[in-house]
């Protein structure tokens, strides 16, 4: 009876220590692509904005007039 203990101990330690040893080379395998991943495949930066957005216009400020009117009336007839 004490040596089938002795084998099921035997085989739990070898187990458990080739599952240990398996995680931690997936451990290192996955932070050394993480690392290349980040050395080599980095994102670049976008450009930048060479100038501020223009001021609208005369006619931009007339079609905002005209759209906000046409959404104002439409809520006075349709409002319940």
């Amino acid at each position: 009876m004490a040596e089938l203990f002795a084998n099921a101990l035997e085989l739990m330690v070898i187990g458990m220590g080739i599952v240990f040893l398996f995680l931690t080379l997936l451990v290192v395998l996955v932070n050394g692509m993480t690392f290349v991943i980040h050395r080599f495949f980095a994102e670049r930066p976008g450009p930048t904005p060479a100038s501020p957005p223009e001021p609208a216009s005369e006619q931009d400020a007339e079609v905002i007039a005209a759209i906000s009117a046409a959404v104002h009336r439409y809520r006075q007839r349709h409002s319940t």
